[in-house]
């Protein structure tokens, strides 16, 4: 008997159930799915996300670096009210720069060094050196993975950013030979 569709009653019983039972058993494949895309997917966002991180915070310890550079060379010792010490300045300077990177203070270490003039063959550690003297700052710090994803992938990993400056110290006094 056709209804008012004009097709058989038992025509639209069988498009209808088998449409029904086709549909009920899919119903988990698209959360499957969703879970096997997914995990890629997040992984390849956050993993652009701590990437552009790691990017930053390069450029931030090179940056730190010649700031600290730069003002070493200038021969100011007035960074701080609470010392006067030149070497101590310039890694002030140096760890100053380096705000915006996560665990500042504790994961930057600032090292300088001077060669005397006019050979730059004697190297003097942890010194800033006289007028004319070559110093070099190095900042180096330790950055971790922020995603969760990625460091599980990689495993708790730090990846180790060294930034360094070398310049010739100004003429700030007589250069001696």
């Amino acid at each position: 008997m056709p209804n008012r569709r004009g097709a058989p009653k038992s025509r639209r019983m069988l498009c209808g159930g088998s449409l029904r039972r086709l549909a009920g058993g899919e119903r988990g494949t698209a959360l499957v799915e969703f879970a096997l895309v997914g995990m890629v997917f997040f992984l390849l966002v956050f993993g652009i996300i701590d990437f552009s991180r790691l990017f930053q915070a390069w450029t931030t310890v090179q940056h730190a670096a010649r700031e600290g550079a730069r003002y070493g060379v200038t021969g100011q010792v007035q960074c701080d009210p609470y010392t006067d010490n030149r070497t101590e300045c310039i890694k002030y300077v140096a760890k100053g720069a380096t705000t915006g990177l996560s665990g500042v203070p504790d994961n930057v270490t600032v090292t300088v060094n001077s060669w005397e003039f006019p050979s730059y063959t004697v190297e003097h550690a942890g010194s800033a050196g006289e007028p004319c003297d070559a110093l070099e700052v190095q900042v180096d710090y330790d950055f971790e993975f922020a995603a969760p994803i990625i460091s599980n992938v990689l495993g708790a990993v730090s990846i180790p950013i060294k930034g360094r400056e070398r310049m010739v110290n100004e003429p700030f006094g007589i250069c001696q030979e």
